[in-house]
């Protein structure tokens, strides 16, 4: 029987604000602000080495508010407003996954959790299919099921990573993956601005979820047979405050509930991503970015003879490799950023396919900046 394939869905927007609090800020050559996108894409390199999947999407919120935001006029009132160099990269951040041949799926009024869970349920009877969410947040959780849909999350920075299958969720927060929601609607959520039930926090909710399940659940018990409660040591004051914030807590776990059904197109594609990928994309864009480090990162993880045909020289040239090697210290001189330049760096660096052509473009520039003579007398 075939290996199962591998879907990853990337939750984009909470991938890059994490990235753009825990990174440096960076900026290319030109002065784009990049420390998010190196992120992001140091990110992506890492899910690709790591899980290989067969395919991926990437999921993002939209700027207009949700439908969350008008059944809740608070619903995350305490966040601070986006930066500017933030929104400039969550906006430039779609051209990483152009360059990666990976689609990216959005809808007005939804969240991105609101389309990963989407994706999660029309792909839920595909036997052949395993689902791994790519998320830096963690409500994405409540979407686990098994072995069959994961969370690979961010435990701190962009480095530290831990994946979350059913058992995972059920050893840290000692109950299933389903129930989260209900954790929410019981002891809020401060980020999202949820209120759930003022005075109930972590351990009573686990408490309460552990015993009698659901909040629903937890009310029916509640109306039937309040000494229940007493017995598993939930004291009068709380049982007070679950009697008096009932709708309160069941808003709560809808606010914190992640949709199903948002009216997306999504089916798998016929063609795997890296049918669709482009080497001489990414690296082109990279080269715009200036990622260096990470253009090299390509290279290793694609395999320098993939780079070599999506860069290819002209046939009809023949290239000694003391040429290339001058060629090359030029290139360091006008760029510093550019170690060591092999071929490839060369052709890509002057978006040409003609080693000749290149090394015109990249004299011409050594003159231009006037450093013929540092380049003969010194450094050659």
């Amino acid at each position: 029987m075939d290996k199962k394939k591998k879907l990853v869905l990337l939750d984009a927007h909470a991938i890059i604000h994490r990235a753009y609090h825990a990174l440096p800020e960076f900026s290319s050559s030109k002065g784009e602000p990049t420390g998010a996108l190196y992120g992001l894409s140091a990110m992506l390199l890492k899910i690709i080495k790591d899980l290989k999947p067969d395919y991926i999407a990437a999921c993002y919120d939209l700027p207009e508010p949700t439908y969350r935001h008008e059944i809740y006029e608070d619903y995350k009132a305490g966040r601070a407003k986006t930066d500017g160099e933030l929104v400039q990269q969550l906006i430039r951040s779609k051209d990483i996954f152009k360059a990666f041949g990976i689609r990216i799926y959005e809808k007005a009024g939804f969240e991105a959790d609101d389309v990963l869970g989407t994706i999660v349920e029309k792909t839920k009877n595909n036997k052949e299919l395993d689902v791994v969410i790519a998320s830096g947040d963690m409500d994405t959780l409540q979407l686990v099921k098994g072995k069959k849909v994961t969370v690979y999350t961010l435990k701190k920075g962009i480095k530290d990573t831990i994946v979350y299958d059913e058992k995972g969720v059920v050893e840290r927060f000692g109950f299933k993956p389903k129930l989260l929601p209900d954790y929410k609607g019981l002891r809020g959520d401060p980020s999202d601005n949820i209120v759930g039930i003022p005075g109930i926090g972590e351990k009573t909710a686990t408490t309460l979820i552990k015993e009698f399940g659901s909040i629903e659940n937890i009310y029916k018990k509640l109306k039937k047979d309040e000494s229940a409660f007493e017995k598993v040591g939930i004291k009068p004051r709380i049982i007070n405050l679950l009697k008096e914030n009932e709708e309160e807590a069941l808003f709560s776990k809808m606010l914190g509930q992640i949709h199903l059904d948002v009216p997306i197109d999504f089916e798998l594609p016929e063609k795997t991503w890296r049918d669709n990928l482009s080497i001489e994309k990414i690296l082109e864009l990279f080269n715009e970015l200036t990622f260096r480090t990470l253009s090299n990162r390509v290279k290793d993880l694609f395999g320098k003879n993939e780079v070599a045909e999506e860069v290819e020289v002209e046939k009809e040239e023949y290239i000694k490799p003391e040429e290339v090697e001058k060629v090359g210290i030029a290139l360091w001189l006008i760029s510093s950023d550019i170690t060591n330049p092999d071929i490839s760096d060369i052709l890509q660096f002057t978006n040409t396919t003609s080693f000749e052509k290149a090394k015109k473009i990249i004299f011409d520039e050594l003159e231009k900046q006037k450093l013929e003579k540092l380049y003969k007398e010194i450094e050659l």
